[in-house]
């Protein structure tokens, strides 16, 4: 029986592609199948994956019209039939033991999510890419071992795929899939699958090799040249339509709505016309998330829905001076409300919305 599918999404990778594949076939653990899906390769990555495909039977290969990385892993999402499933992007490679690690760790720990350490390697000349991307504890959280699946915990994984494993029963069980068309879907995926984890599970390894180069997705974006720039306010109008087929609980509800506030945050404004940032205020709020959004000098700027309508100076100012007389985790409290408020303050010149 195949414990784990390993899902590898290759489009026009030839220059990677092999060590890649071959860290793979590398793998100690045996019940491992590897599902790569050629996402229209004009490039030669078709018969690189048709010669592994031939030399162990392991490898599986499904081929697709050029559709995106999203499209591609939903194809092996489609056709991974094991107990667990892990990602691995065509330009990067595994360790040896990085299967065999993450499902035992599984095994062992009952958690429904484990993640790894991972090596980054930057193959850009540009010096400030370098500087952004080279530092491995953006990418390695400090945690090691079992933890309940608190907001702040699964922050800490980061978004990205290739450092997880997960359950395919919760993925097939909440019909979690990506938002084909957009580039970055891990985002969105990470969120759903998030919503229904119980216990996380950190490992200390450094089980994957993570390449950065000038004409990938993260490359693009640390270069702030997105292929396209509607991509993450796509992603949270996805994940918004999945919150209302979902009928998701208030909890669960209002991890979506500060998910879309930080993906909304996240757009590089300077592409935008104040009037395209306008239409997407509106129907964000036409969501009715837990926040406001609103167009205000070339940016989209939110604050809370809740106490939007009795938010004042007099309230900022009490919070204000509550930050600066108390001490620990009650100043933290406060300073949260202060910056809430002046955020609402801000939302209240702009707009008039009834909670």
């Amino acid at each position: 029986m195949v414990k784990v599918c390993v899902i590898v999404p290759v489009y026009n990778a030839l220059p990677y592609l092999e060590r890649c594949l071959s860290s793979l076939a590398a793998q100690t653990l045996a019940e491992a199948e590897f599902l790569c899906i050629d996402d229209g390769s004009t490039d030669g990555s078709g018969d690189l994956l048709r010669r592994f495909a031939r030399q162990d039977g392991r490898f599986k290969l499904f081929t697709q019209a050029n559709a995106g990385p999203a499209a591609a892993r939903n194809l092996g999402l489609r056709n991974a039939r094991a107990e667990y499933v892990m990602f691995c992007d065509a330009d990067d490679w595994y360790e040896p033991d990085c299967c065999r690690r993450m499902c035992a760790a599984l095994d062992d720990e009952k958690a429904d999510v484990a993640v790894c350490r991972t090596k980054v390697a930057v193959e850009d000349e540009n010096a400030s890419l370098r500087r952004q991307a080279a530092k491995e504890e953006t990418y390695n959280s400090p945690l090691v071992g079992l933890f309940a699946a608190e907001a702040d915990r699964l922050a800490a994984a980061g978004v990205v795929l290739w450092n997880k494993i997960f359950k395919k029963s919760i993925i097939d069980r909440q019909e979690i899939f990506f938002p084909a068309g957009c580039e970055h879907d891990d985002d969105a995926f990470w969120l759903l699958y998030g919503l229904y984890v119980k216990k996380i599970l950190f490992l200390p390894e450094k089980l994957y090799n993570y390449r950065i180069r000038a004409g990938s997705i993260m490359g693009r974006y640390f270069a702030r040249q997105p292929k396209d720039k509607n991509d993450r306010y796509k992603i949270c109008l996805f994940v918004c339509d999945y919150a209302r087929q979902k009928n998701l609980p208030e909890e669960k509800a209002a991890a979506v709505s500060l998910f879309c506030r930080q993906q909304a945050g996240m757009l590089f404004f300077e592409l935008f016309s104040a009037d395209e940032l306008r239409r997407m205020a509106e129907e964000l709020n036409r969501r009715r998330l837990n926040f406001v959004f609103a167009e205000s000098k070339g940016r989209l700027c939110s604050a809370p829905r809740k106490g939007l309508k009795e938010a004042g100076r007099g309230r900022y100012v009490l919070c204000w001076l509550l930050s600066k007389i108390c001490f620990g985790n009650r100043r933290k409290r406060f300073r949260r409300k202060k910056k809430d408020l002046r955020a609402q303050l801000k939302i209240k010149k702009l707009i008039s919305v009834a909670d």
